[in-house]
């Protein structure tokens, strides 16, 4: 299945903007692929359908290495947007990075009639480099990340603290008042980290694509990075490092001298794809080096 070109319309002379009611056809492959009603009303178990069915899609950044070697500077052009995502998982069980998958949530989610809108987060490294889903239900506000593969709709609370249970570890959301922002926290038995902060105000599209278009250009792209949740544990794969995480705790795998086998047991990504991101990472490296 070949992947349609991108769908952007004309913003400024400077640039172009994300919409969303363009990529029809990528809702109705996804709806499609997960036996999901479209058009139904908006309500939490439409949403959690919805969220289960993103479940399917890893966290992977070997698309958008290769699609970058493609197209490089071209900035219309790198986007994967949604209907390139869903027949690349398709074809390849691929997923994306939390900006293409955020970007198709909220199409999936506009296409069902749900209110909502994208909030960026930081972390350790940087600003902005991390972005999520607020949905609004029946007068409440609930956090979704497809990107981070919490699925769980969170609701919101800056008066109290919120603790919630995935399959394969714990979630908490504290409110801070002197920045006016959350903080994600994850914790198994053994430990807990901040993982990102967000504010719950919503990003402009033009906003949310500069910080899209600035991804580009992070250390993220410096090694090929790949998460997934099985039934019980969230397995993360960054170059040839593997660390497996449960409630239990966490253990760590190496995985160098098998690494195009493991990726293709865990992810069912084919070795030939692997090969293909690598030679990709390889090429950008270099032409990052010459540009320096």
């Amino acid at each position: 299945m070949k992947a349609t070109q991108p769908f952007l319309i004309a913003a400024n002379r400077q640039g172009y903007a994300l919409d969303p009611a363009q990529h029809d056809e990528g809702v109705q492959l996804f709806l499609q692929q997960y036996a999901i009603s479209p058009r139904r009303h908006a309500n939490i178990e439409v949403l959690r359908e919805i969220l289960a069915g993103f479940a399917n899609l890893p966290y992977e950044n070997l698309s958008k290495i290769i699609k970058f070697n493609r197209c490089g500077e071209n900035g219309a052009q790198r986007l994967r947007l949604p209907e390139e995502v869903i027949e690349d998982h398709l074809r390849w069980r691929l997923g994306g990075t939390c900006f293409s998958l955020t970007f198709f949530l909220q199409t999936v989610l506009l296409h069902h009639g749900f209110a909502c809108y994208v909030v960026m987060g930081d972390m350790r490294a940087g600003r902005n480099i991390h972005c999520a889903m607020v949905v609004m239900l029946d007068g409440a506000r609930h956090l979704v990340d497809p990107g981070y593969l919490l699925r769980l709709p969170m609701a919101l609370d800056p008066a109290k603290p919120r603790l919630y249970h995935t399959e394969f570890t714990g979630v908490e959301l504290r409110f801070d008042p002197l920045h006016e922002a959350y903080d994600v926290f994850t914790f198994n038995r053994q430990e807990i980290k901040w993982r990102y902060r967000f504010a719950d105000r919503p990003t402009s599209p033009e906003e949310f694509l500069e910080h899209w278009q600035a991804s580009f250009h992070r250390n993220s792209m410096h090694g090929l990075c790949l998460t997934r949740a099985t039934e019980d544990e969230l397995i993360f794969i960054h170059k040839d490092f593997m660390r497996v995480t449960s409630l239990e705790g966490k253990r760590n795998v190496p995985i160098k001298r098998n690494y195009h086998e493991t990726i293709q047991q865990l992810f069912g990504i084919a070795p030939e794809y692997v090969e293909q991101a690598m030679a990709a990472l390889r090429e950008n490296m270099a032409r990052e080096r010459r540009r320096a």
